[in-house]
């Protein structure tokens, strides 16, 4: 593709999301009434081996060191004694444990010396053929991944519950209800997830993206209604694909946005495997060129998820059945809890209220079926973001960079 050919494709692009932006969010694509394919370029089969070792072999105690560009080229997993959830001191202690391990030992070997001991050997090994200068840049490219194997599983089970609408919703609007299987990436189907950059929700909307497409005020968030949240994920990835024209990018856009994902794709004509292998442009980083090998890796495992977790299918789901109901004139939420026989507590986590003068008249609130609030349902409190993130512009077809698998990566 010529550069002239190139700038026409972008300006194309960024026209039609002008001319669609009010339409496509609203419309039924018809592309979606096919089967449609999720296609897995080779160059990025490393990645999703790496993810779905990450969601199903490596434990919440394990830490794998590796390089951030290079996923195959893993330094060691290391495991942290212990029984459980380790601590953020714990983590902390790791993360800098292992980089200071590896980058001297990568330094040592640009250094020209010859490798001693096991693991310095194991190291060189990785770099058979390779100059000292890829030990310099290994040594600045370190990253250290928490395992998620236990929160993975946990999230499995409570999509039992989510599925079944979300597909739902999703094949209303003409979607591939595979791609529900983004909220496992996002949230671990975690209804009240929170990250320290404000994404909040099962679907991790930020408060500024959410308002396009969901109420979110002071007393009231859609965000924490897993059915809104979902009907607004169906708006915005249809437009991502009537925008970008393959599930590859409109699935990426979901978390580096439309027009930034247009100008990484037009750089690279339109080629997935290359644009996520070569393309650095603004924050195209890690967590963009890995989104989708992760969406495919937990696709991968949700489809077989019987033999990644033996067992798992006689376990049961804590999440309570829902029903709704519509608000009339001197409802509270007390009351609407005393008619379903369930607490204010439950009913207000269910539908994210914060305060009883969220209520309005006509509209639809959901019921929990049991007196199980949404902080009871799930077995771990929603982890904090502790990884340096990109950084995000406001704009609505860009959401800030978050998922279940980096709501605890550490380094």
């Amino acid at each position: 593709m010529t550069g002239h050919s190139r700038r026409l494709w972008l300006t194309s692009a960024l026209a039609g999301m002008i001319m669609l932006a009010a339409g496509a969010c609203a419309a039924s694509p018809s592309y979606a009434a096919a089967d449609v394919p999720f296609p897995q370029p080779v160059s990025l089969q490393p990645n999703v081996n790496f993810w779905i070792n990450v969601f199903t072999a490596y434990s919440v105690r394990d830490f794998v060191v590796m390089d951030r560009d290079n996923v195959s080229r893993i330094y060691q997993v290391y495991h942290l004694p212990g029984d459980g959830q380790p601590g953020r001191d714990d983590i902390e202690w790791v993360n800098a444990y292992l980089k200071d391990k590896y980058s001297d030992i990568l330094n040592r070997l640009a250094a020209g010396h010859t490798p001693i001991g096991f693991d310095e050997q194991r190291v060189a090994a990785l770099f058979k053929g390779e100059g000292p200068g890829a030990y310099a840049y290994a040594a600045q490219n370190l990253r250290v991944q928490e395992g998620l194997r236990e929160r993975f599983r946990e999230g499995l089970l409570r999509s039992r519950y989510y599925r079944p609408t979300m597909e739902r919703i999703f094949r209303e609007a003409g979607l591939p209800p595979e791609l529900v299987t983004l909220a496992q990436v996002e949230s671990g189907f975690q209804s009240r997830a929170h990250s320290s950059a404000g994404a909040t929700g099962i679907w991790q909307f930020t408060r500024s993206t959410g308002r396009k497409y969901m109420r979110v005020s002071r007393y009231h968030d859609d965000r924490l209604n897993p059915i809104r949240a979902t009907r607004a994920a169906a708006k915005l990835l249809s437009y991502n694909y009537a925008m970008l024209g393959d599930w590859p990018l409109a699935i990426t856009a979901y978390n580096y946005g439309t027009d930034g994902t247009a100008r990484a794709a037009e750089a690279y004509g339109g080629d997935f495997g290359k644009m996520i292998e070569d393309y650095n442009g603004p924050h195209f980083g890690f967590a963009v060129k890995n989104y989708y090998a992760e969406f495919l890796a937990a696709l991968q495992v949700h489809r077989d998820e019987d033999r990644y977790f033996p067992g798992i299918e006689t376990s049961k789901a804590y999440v309570a059945a829902t029903q709704t109901y519509t608000v009339h004139r001197g409802d509270t939420p007390s009351a609407i809890a005393a008619m379903w026989g369930v607490s204010p507590r439950a009913l207000m986590d269910a539908n994210g209220i914060s305060s009883p003068r969220a209520l309005r008249i006509g509209s639809e609130v959901v019921i929990p079926s049991s007196d199980v609030a949404e902080d009871d349902l799930d077995t771990a409190p929603p982890p904090a973001v502790h990884h340096r993130r990109a950084r995000r512009h406001h704009h609505h077809t860009r959401r800030v960079q978050t998922s279940m698998t980096r709501l605890i990566h550490i380094g």
